[in-house]
Parts: structure tokens; C-alpha cells; sequence
């Protein structure tokens, strides 16, 4: 019952987005990145040096790097290894027990290593609110916009964003820093988020807003 193998498949362009109903933008003062479940155990589906995956890699990396050098909280989620059936609940009649302690299916990967102005939040269900502490962590730290990486799109990227609109805070879909199964439900789970919970933008849209109102507030 594990994620299967996942065919390659092109990231979507921006010409293939829905428009979203809300025109909100990013800003490096009210943002937190949020990056989600990129361990090797949720990646090893795809296959490395093709898309998605390649391009998945580098709009994330991209996302990381733009949010430490504005100073933007980023907040990783991993989904921790060998759970206990009362743990992983459901969970385990869709796909099975989940991954292991071992370091290659537990670690997040090279290229989005966290660093020590990071925090890393177990995520125990689809949504990364549920039982992980961060709807008070993004209170704590002031913050009311939400800024979505990861995978998989119609599963923990969605839900997550759908909880985030529930707790008021404005959400920020990366479309091409995202994926999923197929090219299908990434685009349906896009569009589904952009209808009603979320501003979906490419990677490049969204780290040109948070550059530009950072050098905003520095005028």
C-alpha cells in the first residue's frame, strides 16, 4: 500500500494555472515558509534528474534560499519513522506502516537540509496543524501568511492549506514547488485550492513579491 512508482511527468506552467479568486501577496514581514515532508521516503517514487522532481528540487531550494536571506521563518515538517498503530491510526489502511527510522527514508533531503534558524515538526496526519504545535508557533511568531512547499499536492499540501485558510491566515501555494502522482492531480489540486483557500503562484511570482516588498519596507 506505499506510494507507487510515480511516472514523470512536466511541472505545471505558469499558463496551466487557475486563476485564484484572492490577489493577495507575499510579504517577508507577516510570511513563514512552510516546507512539507520532503524526506526521502516521499521521494523516492520519483525518479531523480527527471520532472517533477528535478524541477521540485530546485522552485523549493529556490523558495529556502530567498526566505533565509529576507529572514523569513521556514518550519519543516517529517513524518517520523516506525509508528505505533495508535499513532499512525488510519493512516495505515491507505498506505500501509509508513517509513522506517532508517536514515534514507527519514532524513529530509540534501538539498533542503534545515538550518539552525529552522524548526522541524513531526506531522502526524495529512495537515501539518494537526498535533504538531504550529498554529501557536506561527502566533507566537506573529505571522499571517503561510507560504507552501512540498508534497503531495492533494494530500498534505492541500489540507494544509485549506487548515491555514481555517485559522485566518493568508496561504500561498508554490504550484511548481509542489508535487504529486500524476500531472492530473497536481493541476486538480491547484485549482481546487486556488477556488477557495489559497493564492496559487509559480516559485518565481512568489519570491520576486517577497523581494520586492522587502526592499519596500527597507525604503
Amino acid at each position: 500500500m506505499d506510494v507507487p512508482v510515480i511516472d514523470p511527468y512536466p511541472m505545471p506552467g505558469p499558463d496551466q494555472l487557475v486563476e485564484s479568486r484572492v490577489d493577495w501577496t507575499a510579504d517577508p514581514e507577516r510570511s513563514a515558509l512552510l516546507v512539507l515532508n520532503m524526506q526521502g521516503f516521499f521521494l523516492r517514487p520519483y525518479t531523480r534528474g527527471a520532472p517533477p522532481l528535478d524541477a521540485l528540487l530546485a522552485n523549493c531550494s529556490a523558495l529556502l534560499r530567498t526566505c533565509r536571506g529576507l529572514r523569513v521563518p521556514v518550519v519543516h515538517t517529517v513524518q517520523p519513522g516506525t509508528q505505533a498503530p495508535g499513532e499512525r491510526g488510519l493512516l495505515t489502511d491507505f498506505w500501509g506502516k509508513g517509513l522506517d527510522d532508517v536514515l534514507e527514508d527519514a532524513a529530509i533531503v540534501r538539498e533542503l537540509t534545515p538550518d539552525a534558524s529552522g524548526a522541524v515538526l513531526s506531522a502526524w496526519r495529512y495537515s501539518a496543524f494537526f498535533g504538531s504545535g504550529l498554529a501557536r508557533q506561527l502566533r507566537e511568531l506573529g505571522r499571517d501568511q503561510l507560504v507552501i512547499c512540498g508534497v503531495y499536492a492533494h494530500l498534505s499540501c492541500v489540507t494544509t492549506a485549506v487548515d491555514a485558510f481555517s485559522h485566518n491566515l493568508e496561504v500561498f501555494l508554490a504550484a511548481d514547488a509542489v508535487a504529486d502522482f500524476s500531472a492530473h492531480e497536481h493541476r486538480a489540486a491547484l485549482a481546487w485550492a486556488a477556488s477557495c483557500c489559497a493564492a496559487v503562484k509559480p516559485t518565481g511570482r512568489l519570491t520576486a513579491e517577497l523581494l520586492h516588498a522587502s526592499r519596500a519596507h527597507g525604503e
